[in-house]
């Protein structure tokens, strides 16, 4: 039976008591990770998870909140006297940026004692397994980015993607962010557990969509501060909808599925 772990639940604006964005799931002895916000280090320490257990990680697109705690991780591995390789997939416009930041920052193979494999996101299947099976679904969360990156002449491709990850008994679906609702077109119905950040659209639109859909259980994550000072208010929203398996991620929370 997978679990979910919750590493990093804080939104892009930093919290004084959770982490960046960042997910663990644990199925088959084998442990799979989801994003790598700031402070995952530390909360995968926190919640006394190997750091060598994690064989796998996913980065679902590169802003800060999702990608800068990947580094001190890799250094928590070394640390941690890890040995096996690490294999990260990462959006392809960000692969030649990752290796010579990882350079920059003294983070090479020879010094580690383990290789980290970075491996561009190509649907589809994204990475498979006898264990599990990861797709890729391309989202609009970084198309606002666009006329920027124009007129700056900047090699950015806006490359942000939602994960569907399938095991023998569950199919999880993981946001990392969104731009509107309708990135999840045609993806929940039959999703047992969506990891859906909560910022970007109108939640009450989230909430009758799951319901019509089905949907097993529902994780918002990627939550502001001032949005666990009334957790009830979402709660109540969501039961009005008929959505009554509602988590609000925190960091250290486990959900088995």
């Amino acid at each position: 039976m997978p679990e979910i772990v919750i590493l990093g639940s804080s939104s892009g604006d930093p919290s004084i008591d959770r982490a960046n964005s960042s997910i663990l799931i644990r199925h088959g002895g084998r442990h799979y990770q989801f994003d790598a916000g700031d402070g995952c280090a530390s909360s995968i320490r926190r919640h006394e998870i190997d750091y060598s257990a994690i064989g796998t990680i996913f980065i679902s697109h590169m802003h800060p909140d999702h990608i800068t705690g990947l580094f001190l991780e890799i250094q928590m591995m070394f640390l941690a006297r890890r040995r096996d390789p690490l294999t990260v997939y990462v959006p392809s416009e960000a692969m030649t940026a990752i290796d010579t930041f990882m350079k920059a920052t003294y983070l090479f193979d020879e010094k580690m004692g383990f290789e980290t494999r970075l491996r561009p996101i190509v649907p589809d299947p994204v990475f498979r397994d006898d264990n599990i099976t990861v797709y890729a679904r391309a989202n609009s969360h970084l198309k606002n980015y666009e006329k920027i990156v124009g007129n700056a002449g900047g090699p950015n491709q806006l490359q942000s993607y939602s994960f569907i990850i399938k095991t023998d008994n569950a199919r999880i679906i993981y946001s990392g962010d969104i731009a509107s609702l309708d990135d999840y077109a045609d993806l929940l119905p039959g999703c047992d557990v969506l990891i859906t950040e909560g910022m970007h659209f109108d939640r009450e639109d989230l909430f009758e969509m799951v319901a019509a859909d089905d949907v097993g259980n529902l994780i918002l994550t990627h939550l502001s501060d001032d949005m666990y000072r009334n957790p009830e208010s979402i709660i109540i929203s969501a039961q009005k909808h008929g959505v009554e398996n509602l988590y609000l991620a925190k960091d250290g929370m486990v959900i088995s599925v």
